[in-house]
């Protein structure tokens, strides 16, 4: 299983470097990066080429950015199938979401939490008229806003990391 973390999005919400942004003394996107390194040991950054984080050595994969569904059609295409894709600004992914999603035998298998869609699936197939939500009881907080990310920064109290 592939992993690809979409981080080169224009963050007209929050900051175009939002991917960067420190968190628990890490980038976001980093947080994201180990919460799925339990699933794969191939995981590649989505970026456009004028991103920051091209200058990484982590794999990447260059898309047009033009739109995050164009940007996951384009990067799933470059890295292949089958691939969890999730967005740089969902930190602390729980274990127990992505085992939902490996539960789904739907070409694209979308996780919906109590608030609703934060942008992880599971693809297995490029059929787009093949999908299914996948429900997760638990709240995964995607950073949009400065208020969302005070929020997951408070939650650097009580996680442990290293």
């Amino acid at each position: 299983m592939k992993v690809i973390i979409m981080a080169g999005g224009k963050g007209t919400r929050l900051s175009p470097l939002k991917p960067l942004i420190d968190l628990c003394g890490y980038p976001m996107f980093y947080w994201v990066y180990r919460s799925l390194l339990n699933f794969t040991d191939e995981i590649y950054l989505a970026i456009t080429r004028y991103n920051p984080l091209i200058f990484s050595s982590f794999k990447k994969v260059i898309t047009d950015g033009k739109g995050y569904e164009n940007d996951v059609i384009q990067a799933i295409s470059k890295v292949g199938l089958p691939v969890i894709i999730a967005p740089a600004d969902t930190p602390f992914i729980p274990e127990e979401a992505i085992y939902k999603l490996y539960s789904c035998k739907k070409s694209i298998c979308t996780l919906v939490t109590k608030s609703g869609y934060v942008g992880i699936s599971l693809w297995n197939k490029l059929k787009l008229n093949d999908y299914e939500d996948v429900y997760y009881e638990e709240e995964i907080i995607n950073v949009n806003t400065l208020s969302d990310y005070i929020t997951v920064k408070n939650l650097c109290k009580t996680i442990e990391y290293s």
